[in-house]
């Protein structure tokens, strides 16, 4: 592997990351420099980390796998990263503790003139920039999300969190009508219509106007099934999240290149929203990857499912990502679904897989 010393802080090729077997296995050190042909989180890019699927059913079998988490977490990341604007602007972070790095900062101007929000870029599988992850707005920082959601070009946004600010003041239009509408600055934000799309998740259809420039219409997605503790006992639904998610970008980018509104190059980030901005916005994008890797590795002969190592580089783009052990283990249950699902398990192991000792506590807001 060829290591370097880091770039200069506009570079965003350069990538802090440990070199390491196993995720839980961490040293210290070295960079990694992705090339034009590598991405984060593909298979064969440097010191990706290849844990086969039969390790990982062995280690949920054993039943360590919370353990293994908190020993990754108590190990710090070496990060090659600035975080000046954050503590520049410290009254839009919502959380004081949740620093954003310069290097994949989400730029959208401010009514006050600067471009800083408490936002982030993260990779998909061998896809840059496939989501914008953001903690949900305050209410100074309405108008520069949905100018974010507008000029970064994203069709659709996912929520998983509650649509109210801290005054408890609605940051998206609730109720379909002119009368309803949500005016942020220069930008008018209307609910055309809403429906259900499946048990929890509702999906609505918004048309943002920006002044003197051609209106957008973006899908929203509102997932209601995490609950307010723990994690959603049916990794089901966050599974058929992912799909339905994956499913309307491809949508609403063809219905907008047939409009003219975009062409087929451009890029239409998903936007994912949570409280905070990193935990279940950061577990999703976390799961969209694993699964996309899992099936291509999959179908080279060699299925790879390493969540630790999928953690590690998140925290490389979004410092705090996915911190809680109860993520780490939904992603371990969400993860065994999806392999069993797609028939990537023999019958005869499926049998010997033993999850007697996670301990899954029972929320009424996630049943």
């Amino acid at each position: 592997m060829r290591t370097a010393s880091p770039r200069s802080a506009g570079s965003p090729s350069t990538i802090g990351l440990h070199t390491y077997n196993s995720a839980a296995d961490l040293t210290s050190g070295y960079v990694i420099i992705l090339e034009n042909n590598e991405f984060l989180f593909d298979l064969n890019t440097k010191n990706s980390c290849i844990r086969p699927l039969e390790s990982f059913i062995k280690l949920l079998s054993s039943s360590n796998v919370a353990k293994e988490f908190s020993h990754f977490s108590t190990l710090p990341l070496s990060r090659f990263r600035t975080v000046d604007a954050f503590f520049d602007h410290p009254e839009l972070n919502k959380l004081g503790e949740i620093q954003v790095y310069e290097q994949t900062r989400v730029r959208a101007i401010h009514k006050h003139g600067h471009n800083y929000m408490n936002a982030s870029w993260i990779d998909g599988f061998r896809e840059v920039r496939k989501f914008l992850v953001s903690p949900s707005p305050i209410s100074d920082t309405v108008s520069q999300f949905w100018r974010a959601v507008y000029d970064r070009n994203s069709m659709l946004v996912v929520t998983l969190c509650d649509l109210l600010d801290e005054n408890k003041k609605p940051w998206v239009p609730m109720k379909m009508g002119s009368e309803n509408r949500l005016i942020v600055d220069d930008m008018i934000i209307e609910m055309m219509n809403v429906r259900r799309v499946r048990h929890g998740c509702h999906s609505s259809l918004l048309k943002i106007t920006k002044l003197g420039v051609t209106s957008k219409t973006v899908l929203l997605l509102a997932y209601a099934g995490w609950g307010k503790m723990g994690y959603p006992q049916r990794p089901s639904d966050v599974l058929n999240l992912v799909t339905d998610m994956n499913h309307m970008r491809k949508v609403m980018k063809q219905q907008a290149v047939e409009t003219k509104i975009l062409q087929e190059h451009q890029n239409t980030p998903i936007t994912l929203v949570c409280f905070d901005g990193l935990s279940r916005s950061c577990t999703l994008a976390a799961l969209d990857i694993l699964c996309r890797r899992l099936d291509a590795s999959h179908e080279i002969g060699t299925p790879f499912v390493d969540i630790l190592d999928t953690i590690a580089r998140l925290r490389m783009l979004r410092g705090a990502a996915c911190m809680k052990s109860e993520q780490f283990v939904f992603l371990s249950l969400a993860m065994l679904e999806y392999a069993i699902r797609h028939h990537y398990i023999p019958v005869d192991a499926i049998e010997k897989i033993r999850l007697d000792g996670f301990i899954v506590k029972n929320h009424f807001e996630t049943v």
